[in-house]
């Protein structure tokens, strides 16, 4: 019979497997960068892989409340919002934030429907670029994808075995190209894309330029104190 404290033992490890996750990443250099790809996955009970997906339950549920956070955190930081969804199955069920991003935003190296990757490029205006994206297929889970520079890598703040962490999420780079592909061995179902609006996420503040009238009120203002100078002088 157990023990009251191996019973105690074995309800915690009981209960970590029930809400453990699975992940699998890569480091792969694309020019001065390095795009960081993650597969996740979640378990059920006996070992049973659980179809999960990232607006869907993981990164929030429903398209407009996805947000790219650290899920094994409480609490933790929103690192990019929703900008928009690409399903590769039927184009009726993609899906954008109103206002902000459209389709003619995106386009794609082939067709994704039927296929297992590819490249992107985002040439909308309202972004500084794409901060991370999803792509999903089959019951295999979701690959979550960001670029780091080397930098990030060499300061351990993305190391090799350890990449999804709050760290290295933070330092994800605004990107307007990249590469996607499904999970193993599935055609992709969609490719979530995420990031922040440049008023939100630019990081500079644009200098104020005087207007030209501002600038003539200045000068007659120098002109009337040099002018009052040379009086004060002459008497």
């Amino acid at each position: 019979m157990f023990s009251r404290k191996n019973f105690s033992k074995a309800m915690l490890i009981g209960a970590f497997l029930f809400t453990s996750f699975f992940v699998n990443a890569s480091l792969t250099p694309v020019g001065d960068l390095v795009q960081v790809s993650v597969n996740i996955t979640e378990y059920k009970n006996n070992g049973d892989i659980k179809n999960i997906n990232d607006c869907a339950g993981y990164f929030g549920s429903g398209f407009t409340n996805c947000e790219i956070t650290h899920v094994p955190t409480s609490g933790s930081d929103i690192f990019a919002t929703v900008m928009a969804k690409y399903d590769a199955e039927n184009s009726a069920n993609n899906e954008f934030i109103l206002g902000s991003t459209s389709s003619t935003d995106w386009s794609f190296s082939n067709s994704i429907n039927g296929a297992t990757e590819g490249n992107w490029t985002y040439s909308g205006s309202s972004y500084p670029g794409i901060s991370f994206w999803v792509s999903k297929g089959g019951s295999e889970g979701f690959i979550l994808n960001w670029m780091v520079s080397q930098d990030s890598i060499d300061n351990n703040d993305c190391q090799a075995g350890n990449e999804f962490t709050i760290s290295c999420l933070n330092v994800s780079v605004a990107v307007t190209s990249g590469y996607w592909a499904a999970p193993e061995p599935h055609n992709i179902s969609h490719i979530t894309f995420y990031g922040n609006k440049c008023d939100n996420n630019c990081g500079t503040t644009p200098q104020q330029v005087p207007e030209p009238t501002s600038i003539a009120l200045f000068a007659l203002a120098l002109l009337g104190i040099a002018g009052r100078r040379q009086s004060s002088i002459s008497k």
